[in-house]
């Protein structure tokens, strides 16, 4: 404790005035403890204080005297520090600094950065001292970075201002360098170590630019430019697609929202807003026809714009590159059949190919499961599984030969080919020969092997097995029967010592089955004697007028069409040819087609070359390669009408227009009516635009003015159950209970058409009908004599129906893929079956076009689903769908509890329609006994299920074997009437009859 305190206590100086000058002492006590000033008058107690120690002159009072004269002086130096640091303080201007950082360096603040460590000698002060210090340190060490971050924002600030000030929707291409040089700035940043600045407004400029955009389209939504566009209004989302001027858009539209007429809407902003010139526009559509229409609706615009096809476009590209009109080869089927009728016999080479392809791999070895024997049965009915000796003997003129064509069709895809095989091979055979031995019961059929080697006494049995011995193709049950029957078999040939070869599926999809037979043939001494080439010559000429050889005709045709279309030379036969396959025989099968196909190929250019001319394909490859040589065709805007309908070479072409010209790119289209993948058409450059055409915007037109509202409830729930497809919302302001209508028929389907005419008469007799099939002739399973007939016109080919019962309605048929982009008053779908040729079609294409198509969707029958929708939506008003109560289409099915059943009373009928019992698919048809006349029920699959019941009242009666479910038949015994099954002897089953009626 100094002296100079002792003395204060000593004379009893009270605590509160110690209190109160507290900063005195501190400061005298060299503590320095706050910034304040200090009260420089001494107080009374101290001076007395003092008075006291001088006059005292005690020695050790001196010292004390001394201490006291320094506390004074601490005072007056403290209170001149304290004054000098406050004026600093005050004249400090951050702000300033920071605003005009350029004005300062370190020698301009060098005193404000001794002020700050003067502050720090202070143990403590107020928090504008810290802020002070601390801010007057920054500056002085970080007034080069300051003016660096300063100068960063106002490059931030400066591009900002200038896109407040665009008044116009931001492209990418203007985005992208802003964002980058925004990017670029934010990035040096992070070099500081502080920040001085907020900068984080101006660090996301795609945000910002986002905002702009959406705030001009706003804006701009009451232009009276949409008011009238071809006399009708825009609305809100057809003014949005149309004002989103990015450098890529796509307009997802639904059924009937007004493609076209956002298609013209846009047309019309480009040249009146935008001032863009016509010769600055160009226009694409998928086909002729769908252009014309493009064209007659944008004319009423401007006269002066280019519409055209992507072909009609790439033949001008040519013409101008070649100076001179080019000749364009129309007649590609004609030369390719007249490869197979002519050339062919000049190349044995291609002559054994043809015929080995055409024996033995001339359909795809698909695995399918069936649930029972019927669904097998139904799909061998629709199958054509004729052998070339089946076709040869068809196209005889010896007519008793023919009365081996029944046994001649074979049951199975692996049967052909082993049966074409023998016949290459110069091998007899006899196809379903009954066995030597004759089996044959009450319950059973006598034995019938697959084939007998009629010069070697062979037998030989096909069995459709896998390695492990299982028939995995049928359900449990019948698998275990037909491996018991194959054991059976083996039994048959072990007990009467007859030779029997045996081949297996599984041998097909190892490629091995051919090479087995052969060697198992030759150890058993059976000579091949393979076809000469004339003999193979021959063969095929007499068989290419058939069926399954034109089949291959158009299979080879569409295949190198659609090659073509992706590869410019015959280098992709060999890449083809090196992909993964599923199975040797998979491989074997593609390999062999290649080869073929690359012969044609080559034949096919040779051809087309030789006479200088250019095809389909060619306009548009070429025209993609010379884009790059020429400085014409320059476009600002290329606006393509049904983007769904976009190929692969298409999308080439249009991305080579696109980059030529650096133009901006506007496509409509709509997922859900993409129905031309048979074609070359690949949805999936719609669902995944940007990959293919960089950045982009969608925008939806989701407002139908075609269909009513319950319509479009029903048809959205349809097509999004493919969850492939994008989701919409449809809305209608339009409104219709019972938009759809079904109409069953059993037999007369003519008369059911007359009934929905009647429908549709009684709403409108003057109405617009379309009538809407999906398959070409499909219309001809509702004429009828003179009452409904066909009349084509000659203008334009178009078909229509006349009724001389309803003869005021005008009713048109189209196929459904010709129907889309049409609408009519009232819609009829008039083959709505479950069949091959049905709706879903079930024709399924030959795996091998896979190869050259874009990738096959997961979904079921997806492209026959999206084809259903466009059939459903074609309708201002009601659609009304034809279908067999027995057979309904699968995709009826699904929306039936949404429509109305006009004649409900059929499908209760329908309920007691009897089904085979054995099979359990098939129908139970009435027919007539060729020798007897009698009258007897048979199975629909007959010939594959041999099922019959001569008993027509127990069909009515419908009381059925609690055993086997087979028919119980009234009979007479000994003891009187009872109920027996109709398989009796096989089944035994039997009830007493009690008299019912």
């Amino acid at each position: 404790m100094s002296l100079f305190k002792k003395i204060l206590r000593k004379h009893q100086i009270n605590r509160q005035f110690k209190k109160s000058y507290k900063p005195f002492f501190a400061y005298a006590y060299k503590e320095k403890a706050i910034i304040v000033l200090i009260d420089e008058s001494i107080p009374i107690e101290i001076v007395n204080v003092y008075n006291a120690i001088k006059t005292s002159c005690k020695k050790k009072y001196v010292k004390a005297c001394q201490q006291y004269n320094d506390y004074v002086l601490y005072v007056k130096e403290h209170n001149n520090n304290v004054r000098e640091i406050d004026e600093a303080v005050q004249r400090f201007n951050k702000s300033d600094i920071l605003e005009n950082p350029a004005k300062y360096g370190k020698d301009d603040l060098k005193h404000y950065y001794y002020i700050a460590h003067e502050i720090k000698k202070f143990k403590r002060y107020d928090e504008v001292y810290k802020i002070f210090l601390n801010d007057a340190t920054d500056c002085y060490e970080c007034i080069e970075i300051i003016q660096k971050e300063k100068a960063i924002l106002d490059k931030l600030c400066e591009i900002y201002s200038k896109i407040d000030c665009m008044d116009l929707y931001i492209d990418n291409n203007v985005a992208v360098p802003i964002v980058d040089e925004v990017l670029e700035l934010c990035n040096e940043l992070k070099g500081f170590d502080k920040l001085f600045y907020d900068f984080s407004n101006y660090r996301f400029a795609s945000t910002y630019i986002k905002i702009h955009n959406d705030n001009y389209i706003q804006n701009n939504l009451h232009n009276t430019l949409f008011d009238d566009i071809n006399g009708k209004q825009l609305d809100e989302e057809q003014k949005k697609a149309v004002l989103i001027d990015e450098v890529a858009t796509q307009v997802i539209a639904g059924a009937g929202s007004g493609k076209t007429l956002t298609i013209c809407g846009k047309i019309e902003y480009l040249l009146k807003e935008k001032h863009i010139s016509p010769n600055d526009i160009l226009l694409l559509s998928y086909s002729k026809k769908s252009a014309t229409d493009l064209e007659k609706k944008v004319s009423k615009i401007c006269g002066d714009l280019t519409v055209s096809t992507f072909h009609k476009l790439g033949l001008d590209i040519l013409k101008f590159c070649q100076g001179r009109k080019l000749v364009v080869e129309d007649q590609y089927k004609a030369i390719i059949e007249k490869y197979f009728r002519e050339e062919m016999r000049k190349r044995p080479y291609m002559l054994q190919l043809v015929l080995k392809y055409y024996a033995l791999y001339i359909g795809s070895n698909d695995e399918k499961i069936y649930k029972d024997e019927g669904e097998l049965f139904r799909d061998l009915k629709s199958q054509n599984f004729k052998t070339i000796k089946d076709q040869l003997l068809d196209l005889s003129a010896d007519k008793d030969n023919k009365v081996t064509l029944k046994r001649e069709r074979v049951k199975s895809f692996e049967e052909l080919a082993i049966a074409n095989w023998y016949f290459i091979n110069g091998i007899n055979y006899e196809y379903e020969r009954p066995y030597e031995v004759d089996y044959s019961s009450l319950q059973n059929r006598q034995y019938l092997p697959d084939f007998y080697l009629t010069d070697y006494n062979i037998y030989h049995e096909h069995y459709g097995i896998d390695e492990n011995g299982e028939a995995k193709q049928f359900s449990a049950e019948e698998a275990k029967k037909y491996v018991d029957g194959i054991k059976w078999k083996r039994e048959v040939h072990k007990e009467n010592e007859t030779v029997c070869l045996e081949t297996y599926s599984y041998e097909f999809s190892k490629g091995l089955v051919f090479d087995k037979l052969e060697k198992e043939l030759k150890e058993k001494g059976v000579e091949l004697k393979p076809l000469s080439d004339e003999e193979i010559a021959n063969t095929l000429e007499s068989i290419y007028e058939g069926k399954a050889f034109t089949s291959l005709i158009n299979l080879i045709s569409t295949f190198l069409s659609l090659y073509k279309a992706n590869y410019p030379s015959v280098d992709g036969f060999y890449e083809l040819a090196d992909r993964e396959f599923e199975s040797v025989y998979e491989k074997d099968r593609t390999q062999l087609f290649l080869e073929i196909v690359k012969e044609v190929y080559l034949f096919y250019m040779d051809y087309i070359r030789s006479e200088n001319k250019v095809d389909f394909d060619d306009m548009i490859i070429r025209a993609t390669n010379e884009l790059d040589n020429i400085d014409g065709f320059r476009y600002k805007y290329i606006v393509v009408d049904e983007f769904q309908d976009i190929s692969q070479s298409r999308m080439k072409f249009l991305r080579k227009l696109v980059l030529h010209n650096n133009a901006k790119l506007f496509v409509v289209g709509d997922d859900w009516q993409a129905i031309y993948r048979f074609s070359g058409c690949d949805i999936n450059i719609f669902l995944k635009f940007s990959d293919y055409f960089g950045f982009s915007k969608t925008a939806e037109v989701t407002s139908t003015y075609r269909n009513s509202q319950e319509l479009q409830n029903i048809a959205c729930g349809f097509i999004e159950r493919n969850p492939e497809q994008l989701c919409k919302n449809i809305t209608s302001i339009k409104h219709l209970e019972n938009p759809i209508q079904v109409m069953y028929y059993y037999n007369k389907k003519y008369s059911a058409f007359l009934n929905i005419l009647k429908e549709i008469s009684d709403k409108d007799p003057y109405a617009n009908v379309l009538v809407l099939g999906r398959n070409n002739r499909d219309y001809e399973s509702v004429l009828f004599e003179k009452s409904i007939y066909l009349e084509c016109t000659k203008e334009d080919n178009k078909k229509e129906i006349k009724s001389t019962d309803y003869p005021n309605l005008k009713l048109t048929y189209s196929t459904v893929h010709a129907s889309k982009g049409l609408e009519e008053d009232y819609v009829v779908i008039i083959n709505a079956n479950d069949a091959r040729l049905g709706f879903p079609n079930k024709i399924e294409d030959d795996k091998l076009l896979d190869l050259v198509l874009s990738d096959k969707s997961t979904y079921e029958f997806a492209e026959e689903r999206r084809l259903w929708y466009v059939a459903l939506t074609r309708t201002r008003n009601y659609t009304y769908i034809l279908a067999n109560v027995i057979s309904p289409s699968v995709f009826l099915q699904e929306i039936k509890d949404q429509c109305i059943i006009i004649n409900k009373e059929i499908e209760e009928e329908k309920a007691l329609t009897a089904t085979c019992p054995k099979c359990k698919s098939g129908r139970l048809v009435l027919r007539a006994s060729k020798e007897t006349g009698e009258l007897f029920y048979g199975c629909s699959n007959y010939p594959y299920c041999e099922y019959t019941i001569k008993d027509l009242e127990s069909i009515k009666r419908n009381k059925r074997c609690k055993r086997c479910g087979d028919y119980m038949v009234l009979r007479k015994g000994d003891f009187g009437a009872f109920y027996g099954c109709n398989s009796y002897p096989e089944c035994t089953y039997k009830e007493k009859y009690l008299g019912e009626k």
